[in-house]
């Protein structure tokens, strides 16, 4: 087996025989097999014999198999692995297409949200709302000023008219009235009205408030309600 001979018409060769005695097997330790098997362009695999058989050939080839039955599993792994992948390319391509669709719808958001926030009229918009919030700031607080400033005037109003003279005489004015009924009702001219007299010394007008202090043949005045009487003391 020359490398020009074989190197265009095989994809791999399967140096191969089944169990058998060291004379069955001795053909894989002729020199002219390992060396064919050495200079061999194609990749060659050896699988002599049982697992526990060896032979030159093994040694030469490019890979050694336990057993003929494993060669053929290592021979058609990648045939069948080749297959599968095959047959789930469109699967994984239509996966990697999804993703990548995918990451690239989110490359877009991303950028328009940014190209959004970044907009003039975007700052424009928030300029605005800032203006209007200022402005209605600004209305609100005049008219709690102007409510509370109303509320002032208001309490200063009622202090005024309170505390204004003409507006407070009637109350002094009714005050005086009640303070001169009292008066009036405790005078001595309504306690003699009651039936009472007033007592003095004829003479010296002092008010006498003590039987006591009487002597026989001192002259009284007695004032009544109407009219005055004069006595004079009998005994002391």
């Amino acid at each position: 087996m020359r490398r020009s001979q074989t190197a265009n018409k095989l994809d791999l060769i399967l140096v191969t025989r089944g169990g058998g005695s060291l004379e069955d097997l001795w053909a894989f330790n002729e020199e002219i097999v390992a060396r064919a098997i050495f200079e061999s362009a194609v990749p060659v695999v050896s699988a002599v014999g049982h697992e526990i058989d060896f032979s030159i050939a093994d040694f030469v080839a490019d890979l050694r198999a336990a057993t003929p039955s494993a060669a053929a599993e290592i021979l058609t792994e990648g045939v069948f692995a080749s297959r599968e992948f095959v047959l789930d390319a469109p699967l994984r391509l239509r996966h990697l297409a999804r993703r990548n669709w995918e990451r690239k719808a989110e490359n877009l958001d991303t950028f328009a949200a940014r190209l959004a926030r970044l907009h003039p009229r975007r700052r424009l918009d928030e300029s605005y709302q800032r203006l209007d919030d200022l402005q209605s700031g600004l209305l609100r607080n005049l008219k709690q000023a102007a409510r509370a400033r109303g509320l002032l005037v208001q309490n200063l109003v009622g202090r005024f008219f309170r505390a204004k003279p003409s507006g407070r005489l009637p109350l002094r004015r009714e005050a005086l009235r009640q303070l001169e009924k009292r008066l009036h009702a405790l005078g001595p001219d309504q306690v003699l009205a009651r039936g009472y007299s007033l007592t003095t010394d004829a003479v010296t007008g002092v008010v006498l408030r003590d039987g006591s202090h009487v002597t026989a043949g001192q002259k009284l005045r007695s004032r009544l309600a109407k009219g005055e009487v004069l006595s004079r003391v009998e005994t002391a």
